[in-house]
This record gives C-alpha cells, structure tokens and sequence, in this order.
C-alpha cells in the first residue's frame, strides 16, 4: 500500500507598507510564515520540528507573497486533511504543493520521508541531552554554594554588640543563614546532579 502524503502548508501576502515597516521585512515575513506553518499542525512533529521550506513570488505592486511547506506522512494528519474542504484559492495551493512534493521525490533518494524523521529525532534528542545536561550544571553550582556557605564564619569583633552595631547584627544573620543552608544546599545540589546523569544514561540506552 503507498503511503499518504500530507503537505502542510501556510501562505501570506503583505504589502509593500508592510514590509517596509520592519527593519528587514522579507526575512521577518519568513520566520512569520514557518511559524504559520507549525501553527497550522500543532500535533504533527513533521510540522514542529523539520524547517519548512519557503517559495518567496513578488509582484509588480510592492507586495510578496511567501508560501511555507512541510511534507509529512502521518496517518492522522492524512485524515484531518481529507476533511478539509477545498475553495479555489485552496485549489490552487493543492496544485502547488502536489507539484512541489513530486519535486522533492525527484530531487531525493527513496526513503526521504525516513531521513526527516531521523532528523526530527534527532532535534528531540538534543533538547533532553541539554535538560539533563541542564540538571547537571544547576545540581553542580547548588552544591558549590553549599560548600561556599559552609566555610563562612563570621566572629564579631571584642566589644561591639549586635545591638548597638548594625553591621555586627547583620553580618551575624548572614552567617546564621549560611549555616543554615549550607548541607540542604550541598544535599540538594548532589541530588540534582545524579538526577541529571541518571536521566542523560537512561535516555541514551532507549536511544540505542
């Protein structure tokens, strides 16, 4: 059975008034239109995660009118697009896009489909390699500032009295807080840490 394809596609026109209004408007346009595109597919990780390709057309007024796809091969957006009703301007899109993926099938070798899911993977990959990661670095200086608290300690000098001195009274707190949060924050740190190496191992054996 061959599988079905799904183009999912976003199109906008701005005018020249528009474009002229940002600072670099055709290059704002485009991260408009790949936004569009994902936003128009909020549950397909094709839509999400794999760049859309963008066909920018000018025309003689000023405007430009920019159209951004992504092909993906799921079942269910293959479903959600057949009950989709097609208008002229649709119509037009669908011919389009039809011609636009019997381009890519030309241009790439068999299996095409295979390698955007890899790179999907992989993108999803990195994001829970820098969490972990993430966990790692926050548990190490959690625990660098437990250790940096413990060795504070301060000794007010001779006759003065946290009464009468400000600075006696605060300097006192500080290393009352300090005692105080020094091992939590040693213990707490070192948890953060081995939760972070835990999670980076087990997410590589199941990427294995």
């Amino acid at each position: 059975m061959d599988r079905a394809f799904t183009v999912h596609t976003d199109r906008q026109r701005w005018t020249a008034e528009q474009l002229e209004a940002m600072p670099d408007g055709r290059a704002f346009m485009e991260r408009a239109v790949r936004r569009g595109v994902r936003e128009a597919a909020l549950s397909c990780a094709y839509a999400q995660f794999t760049s859309a390709d963008v066909v920018t057309v000018p025309h003689p007024d000023g405007s430009v009118t920019m159209t951004g796809r992504v092909l993906c091969d799921e079942k269910d957006c293959h479903i959600a697009a057949q009950r989709h009703h097609f208008d002229d301007a649709d119509s037009i899109e669908a011919k389009a896009a039809t011609d636009w993926v019997a381009q890519k099938e030309l241009d790439l070798a068999p299996g095409e489909l295979d390698v955007v899911q890899k790179r999907v993977s992989t993108d999803f990959d990195r994001r829970q390699r820098r969490a972990s990661l993430g966990f790692c670095l926050i548990g190490v200086l959690c625990a660098a500032a437990g250790g940096a608290m413990s060795q504070y300690d301060y000794t007010k000098p001779e006759g003065t009295s946290p009464g009468t001195h400000i600075q006696v009274w605060l300097w006192q707190n500080v290393d009352s807080v300090c005692n105080h949060l020094a091992f939590p924050a040693v213990i707490a740190g070192t948890l953060l840490f081995m939760f972070g190496v835990v999670r980076l191992a087990v997410h590589n054996a199941t990427a294995n």
